[in-house]
């Protein structure tokens, strides 16, 4: 989550730095003009880098936005799970909008491209850390609050003001979990004489008050930010899948009529989709978020110090775009695969491509129509229809919390 590996030669004390440049006559012109342009990286590495952030950032910030509107749009959406899905899209909306323009500028520039400002060095830090804890938090709140209402379904169910307290202490913990990094920033400002201009450098750096903080602190984020977040999601799906599989065989020992085999093939290919589902939330957290967590781990040792400095940027924003990827992923796992964001995605998207108004006696049908247009198709294959559910009790209205409600 930082570049304070990239960014060693920052933490040279301000005369001696300016002794070393300003004694050279024999100064490399590509390291001047690095300086002069504030470039880091070559091309065609450079564009590369600007167009795949940018696909990243697009795609993150319009999934993100549909869920966040899906919800404050209509107040049947604001129900205490969707509040937990909700404010995973706010997160990942900020990871998007905020945190990656930022990593990119910061992968990109040779030094800090925002001024002699310390308070943006110190902001900028807790935002991207805060918003990537929130956004695992979220995950693994999710998972447990599924966990909670299918495996014990008899137990009261959380409401809107249990959700909120929920949903605020999330973000204290993460802000907690972040505040390391407000401290340990710091700006150190440079004005730097050669014969044919002046470089005014700030260098923004994580300056730890005890030997191999970063490396530490690299290691505390590994297990509250990766580790325990998928060990916990990881259980907890597992968890469901056995009590759904372990229902849905129950549910048919007694006859072995037509009518029950029929139903029991429908709802057996429905648990096999909420299986596959489960398992990709679960697979897809933890190959996105382990190369950036290794790689921080790994640079904080000194493990890959042998890469010139422009090979380690790469790396690293290789790295950070595959984690980053995970916000793009969210929207579709928690609301394209969700029946009701699912519909409401259907009737955003209708409005914002013209679609005339339905009349009112055939409202719900025209507009499923205009959508088939639009769209193409009214849901994917994962998502069940509610009416095709048992009303209670039943493997189907279990399926159903992780697919509708």
């Amino acid at each position: 989550m930082s570049l304070s590996n990239l960014t060693n030669t920052s933490t040279i004390p301000l005369e001696t730095w300016e002794h070393i440049v300003n004694r050279s006559k024999d100064v490399d012109q590509g390291l001047i003009n690095s300086y002069t342009s504030n470039k880091a990286i070559e091309e065609p590495a450079y564009t590369y880098l600007i167009f795949f952030y940018g696909i990243l950032i697009l795609f993150g910030a319009l999934g993100n936005t549909l869920v966040i509107i899906a919800v404050i749009r209509k107040p049947t959406m604001r129900t205490p799970r969707n509040m937990f899905i909700l404010n995973l899209a706010i997160a990942d909306w900020l990871l998007c909008t905020v945190t990656m323009p930022l990593t990119l500028m910061e992968i990109l520039a040779t030094y800090f491209p925002l001024g002699n400002s310390p308070f943006l060095c110190k902001t900028i830090g807790i935002l991207q850390a805060t918003s990537t804890f929130v956004s695992t938090i979220s995950i693994t709140a999710i998972a447990l609050d599924r966990y909670q209402v299918i495996v014990y379904p008899t137990r009261e169910s959380l409401q809107l003001f249990g959700a909120t307290l929920i949903l605020l202490l999330i973000w204290v913990v993460a802000i907690i979990l972040a505040s390391p990094l407000l401290i340990s920033k710091s700006l150190s400002h440079h004005v730097v004489e050669l014969e044919t201009t002046t470089l005014i450098l700030n260098f923004c750096y994580e300056d730890w008050p005890v030997q191999h903080g970063r490396a530490y602190y690299s290691i505390f984020s590994l297990i509250f930010q990766y580790t325990l977040p998928i060990i916990i999601v990881s259980v907890a799906y597992i968890r469901i899948s056995y009590k759904l599989r372990y229902r849905f065989a129950a549910g048919f020992v007694s006859s072995e009529d037509n009518s029950n085999r029929n139903r029991r093939q429908l709802r057996g290919r429905r648990l096999q989709k909420t299986n596959l589902l489960l398992g990709s939330i679960a697979l897809i957290f933890c190959i996105s978020w382990i190369p950036l967590n290794l790689y921080n781990l790994l640079a904080d040792f000194n493990v890959i110090s042998s890469f010139s400095k422009q090979q380690t940027r790469i790396c690293y924003a290789i790295c950070h775009m595959i984690g980053m990827s995970s916000a793009c992923s969210n929207p579709i796992l928690y609301g394209c695969l969700n029946e009701n964001f699912w519909k409401e995605f259907q009737e955003i998207l209708c409005t914002a491509s013209g679609s005339p108004e339905p009349a009112e006696s055939q409202q719900k049908l025209s507009l499923r129509q205009q959508c088939q247009k639009v769209l193409g198709r009214t849901k994917p294959d994962v998502v069940n229809a509610g009416t095709d559910y048992q009303p209670c009790n039943t493997v189907s209205s279990d399926m159903t919390v992780l697919t509708k409600c």
